[in-house]
């Protein structure tokens, strides 16, 4: 038989051809989701891992510093003992936790007359923590915490005034062997009276007195004179910025100061 009539096949163009899987976006549109949803998954674990290691910093540090705290509380009741009922002596155990613990700063104290002339003249130790922009630190019967620049004077001292006679007891705090220990462990430190403690001074008619305060916590000082009845501070010549604070004692006819002489040992 003869070809004539015949046509040649032809190749269907439809839905299995080339221009359909041209036209299909479902295998693309499945990547771009899975990536989506990868990254979204991957963003959201990493923000939660940051900030949740960052709460834990945060609080590991907060528990340091509260644990320090404690200590000094002890410390300041342990102190007071020794004041109060002439215990021989007392210790504290204090975790250091890459923190700094010294016997260094010092605060000064001078006393002066009705005349302005100085009766009194003292340079006190203090036991000093410091670990990163935190201090704590305890002078002359008081206690503080600074964090960057500002105190808190979180134990008062015992300072009275009353009957037109103030009563400023001091406690010297003097260093027995190593004045500084840091890094990381337990710090014991060890407090002891001397046997020669006895009053500094006592006067009486030559008031008022005027009272000044070197310390670097005179703004924590300068409060606690607003708060505390019978020293009311010298707004004048007190300058908290440049680690001063000046207290008129001007009702008090009879001005008392003992000294408690307490020798401190720190102990690894």
């Amino acid at each position: 038989m003869s070809g004539r009539g015949r046509r040649a096949p032809t190749v269907a163009v439809g839905d299995g051809g080339l221009d359909a899987l041209g036209d299909d976006d479902r295998g693309v549109s499945n990547v771009v989701g899975y990536v989506l949803v990868f990254s979204l998954v991957t963003v959201t674990i990493g923000t939660v891992f940051a900030v949740g290691i960052t709460g834990v910093e945060d609080r590991r540090e907060a528990e340091r510093v509260a644990n320090v705290e404690r200590a000094f509380d002890v410390l300041d009741d342990n102190l007071r003992d020794v004041q109060r009922y002439d215990d021989p002596s007392r210790s504290t155990e204090l975790r250091l936790s890459g923190g700094t613990l010294s016997l260094a700063e010092t605060t000064r104290f001078e006393l002066y007359n009705g005349s302005g002339g100085l009766v009194l003249e003292r340079e006190y130790r203090s036991l000093t923590y410091r670990n990163g922009d935190t201090t704590i630190a305890y002078e002359t019967g008081a206690w503080f915490r600074s964090d960057g620049g500002a105190a808190v004077m979180r134990s008062e001292p015992r300072f009275v005034a009353a009957d037109n006679r103030t009563t400023i007891p001091l406690v010297l705090l003097i260093r027995d062997g190593d004045p500084r220990v840091d890094g990381d462990g337990t710090v014991q430190v060890a407090a002891s009276r001397r046997s020669n403690t006895g009053p500094d001074y006592a006067a009486d008619d030559e008031g008022p007195f005027e009272l000044r305060i070197e310390s670097d916590y005179a703004d924590a000082w300068e409060r606690y004179f607003d708060r505390t009845d019978g020293f009311p501070v010298n707004e004048t010549a007190t300058d908290a910025a440049d680690r001063t604070v000046v207290v008129d004692l001007t009702e008090d006819r009879v001005v008392y100061v003992p000294r408690i002489a307490i020798d401190v040992t720190l102990r690894r």
